[in-house]
């Protein structure tokens, strides 16, 4: 698998060939999730609870990952696109280097704050029991997954795109396989009930993690010789980015937090329907994702061998198609998504919040969609802070006012109704942003290149 040149070929086949493998490989992970959601379903609704509380620290713990993915995809991609193969391979080396040590920190400074984390949320009692237990012992394996999801970026930054997708899809199904031996005794193994999902990742991302230590090491992307020369340097450089994407990725796991210490007042039914149809949302959310991680390299490269028309084309491809998958989302959610958390768990309080959710957020995913596409467009130009304004702004200026208002208002529906107007603003308000920033930074250069539609 050669490190493809996206400065080339249609932009449209070069757009699809990047996202699919990447929507692929990330959707079998969410799917995973939701059906190993189905699994602890089986368990008992307070082991739902416990998913849904479990998730915004999580997902706050990966937003290392993200972080310093997005910075090394930054700067890697421009790098490839002005033909600096030595460049790239210290900036891939460094970035293994940074990932590690920032997880290790993070993880095991984690491991001792969880029950006080999770009862700042409002987690208490046994589900507080069982989603400390758990976390305790997945964030032993954070390493497997925060290297992995880096080195699925910065491959993706060199135009490689299918293999790390087969990777995270072969895997997400081997731990569908695996999670259930460990979750519920299967073959012999003792049953270690909701904790067992945490064995059952660790054990896949052992694998996951050989398999992109093999990808990297045969690219040949990184350096064994002089691997430390300028590291100091090269983290500024990859920080100067990542920082602002980390605090950007820390966004979301807070609103996730602020929602469910917010749904808590109203009962764990309640918190466990949040916690199923997040993950619903991040499901058929992943392809809008997707296309977003897809524009950041393809615009690096292109800015970095300054084909300024590829740049435009692939904006406007991917911000009509943002729009599209949004209303399929909406048509089909709106009226069919009880049905689907219903086979997940049907008690009637759960599956009618569930509902109001459906009724409502879906509305709001075109928009997010396309201002996540104009987020990517400013990482990938090294402007890191308009994006993470946003994200912050979205947040505390309108989220949380607007959510806690809303809730004395409506109730949990209230809650939802905010989320809906956040995820607006933030879209509209990316969009047009991102639109004046990048014709502002055309005019100081010159397009040296005709594109290729």
């Amino acid at each position: 698998m050669a490190i493809q040149d996206l400065t080339q070929g249609s932009v449209s086949r070069q757009l699809t060939r990047m996202t699919i493998p990447f929507f692929l490989g990330m959707s079998s992970m969410i799917l995973g999730t939701v059906i190993e959601t189905i699994y602890i379903g089986l368990l008992g609704a307070k082991e739902l609870a416990a998913a849904s509380f479990m998730f915004p620290i999580i997902m706050a713990l990966t937003s290392i990952s993200m972080g310093v993915g997005t910075g090394a995809s930054s700067v890697i991609a421009r790098a490839e696109g002005t033909g600096n193969r030595e460049q790239v391979k210290r900036y891939v080396t460094h970035t293994v280097f940074l990932t590690t040590a920032l997880t290790l920190f993070l993880g095991g400074a984690a491991y001792f704050l969880f029950e006080d984390l999770y009862s700042l949320i409002g987690a208490e009692g046994e589900v507080l029991v069982l989603v400390v237990d758990f976390s305790q012992v997945w964030v032993v394996g954070l390493i497997t997954f925060t290297l992995p999801m880096v080195a699925s970026s910065v491959l993706r930054a060199l135009g490689i795109a299918k293999a790390p997708g087969y990777i995270m899809a072969a895997t997400s199904g081997m731990q569908l396989v695996v999670s259930p031996i460990f979750m519920f005794g299967l073959f012999g193994v003792p049953a270690y009930g909701f904790v067992g999902s945490a064995y059952g990742f660790i054990l896949v991302g052992i694998f996951r993690l050989v398999a992109f230590a093999f990808l990297v090491w045969r690219e040949r992307i990184v350096l064994y010789s002089g691997a430390t020369k300028d590291f100091l340097k090269s983290v500024r450089t990859i920080l100067r980015i990542a920082l602002p994407s980390m605090l950007s990725a820390l966004i979301g796991p807070l609103s996730m937090a602020i929602t469910i210490v917010l749904l808590a007042a109203h009962g764990d039914l309640i918190v466990a329907g949040y916690g199923i149809v997040s993950r619903i949302e991040m499901m058929v959310t992943m392809l809008l994702g997707a296309l977003a991680a897809s524009v950041a390299p393809f615009v690096g490269q292109n800015w970095g061998a300054r084909k300024i028309d590829r740049i435009y084309r692939v904006l406007s491809v991917s911000h009509r198609f943002c729009l599209g998958w949004g209303l399929i989302c909406f048509a089909l959610l709106a009226p069919f998504g009880d049905n689907l958390v219903s086979l997940i768990n049907d008690e009637p309080e759960l599956v009618t919040a569930a509902s109001w959710f459906f009724l409502i957020v879906p509305a709001s995913f075109g928009v997010m969609g396309a201002g996540q596409v104009s987020a990517s467009l400013f990482i990938a130009l090294g402007k890191p802070i308009p994006p993470t304004i946003l994200s912050v702004l979205r947040t505390t200026v309108v989220y949380i006012p607007m959510a806690i208002l809303f809730d004395h208002l409506w109730g949990y529906v209230g809650i939802f109704a905010a989320a809906l107007v956040a995820n607006v603003l933030y879209g509209f308000a990316a969009y047009l942003w991102g639109r004046s920033m990048f014709s502002y930074e055309v005019k100081k250069v010159e397009p040296v290149s005709a594109v290729t539609l």
